[in-house]
């Protein structure tokens, strides 16, 4: 029984570690596209080339949140050691907006949803990261775990983009499905456009571009934590050796 309940473990937290590296190596291609595409973005229809990086960005974040579905799996049972920790249901939130930005990212790709939808998903695990870290401090490293309570403020001022846009300058990032962009006029660059844009860029440098070396730090942690548990298992078979 004690030998199931070690060997469940450590391939949990070496799955999760894994599954982390990997999201974070997505993660930074995926911000690379994003960089590319607007910082080439010379006027409001977007070029061939930036609509080539936008979509990679989209399926490299598509993958990259995919795979970090194992992770919160991994914070969650590591969480469980140290008290209460997480708890399922905050667990089932957190994966939830992992699923809905991906899906979101999916309907924008076929142009089902405009290219903002996503980000309101991406709030709400701006969020989730601000909490679950803070439930981390006995689990994690406390500077990794502030670390991760940045991001996620930094990602809730990225994703703020999206209902900010349609209330201060102009809904049709609402629509469903999403306008044409070569016939529909650009909005004009107001002081409230020129704020909005400017916390995206700073959501942008907070939260999407630390999430991928958060999550590779944490899934550095978690296959530390995977040897740990091996060690203790080696022990404990050493011992019924012994006993026997």
């Amino acid at each position: 029984m004690i030998a199931q309940m070690f060997v469940a473990t450590t391939s949990s937290y070496r799955s999760a570690g894994r599954a982390a590296m990997i999201s974070g190596i997505l993660g930074l291609m995926a911000y690379g596209f994003l960089l590319a595409a607007v910082l080439t973005r010379e006027a409001w229809v977007v070029s061939n080339f930036g609509y080539i990086m936008f979509r990679a960005h989209d399926v490299a974040v598509i993958l990259q949140f995919i795979f970090m579905i194992p992770v919160l799996y991994g914070i969650q049972k590591l969480s469980q050691k140290q008290g209460a920790g997480i708890r399922r249901a905050s667990l089932n939130v957190g994966i939830g907006a992992l699923l809905f930005t991906a899906l979101f990212l999916l309907l924008g790709i076929v142009k089902i949803f405009s290219d903002g939808h996503y980000l309101l998903p991406v709030m709400v695990l701006g969020v989730w990261l601000m909490i679950a870290n803070g439930r981390l401090v006995d689990a994690l490293p406390r500077p990794l775990c502030w670390f991760g309570m940045i991001i996620g403020l930094g990602l809730v001022a990225f994703g703020s983009f999206f209902p900010a846009y349609a209330i201060f300058v102009d809904i049709v990032i609402l629509r469903v499905p999403p306008v044409d962009m070569a016939t529909y006029p650009e909005p004009p660059m107001n002081f409230a456009n020129m704020f909005i844009h400017k916390i995206i860029w700073i959501g942008s440098i907070a939260g999407v571009a630390p999430l991928p070396v958060w999550t590779m730090l944490v899934g550095r942690y978690l296959l530390r934590e995977d040897r740990s548990v091996l060690q203790v298992e080696e022990v404990q078979s050493n011992y019924n050796t012994t006993i026997l």
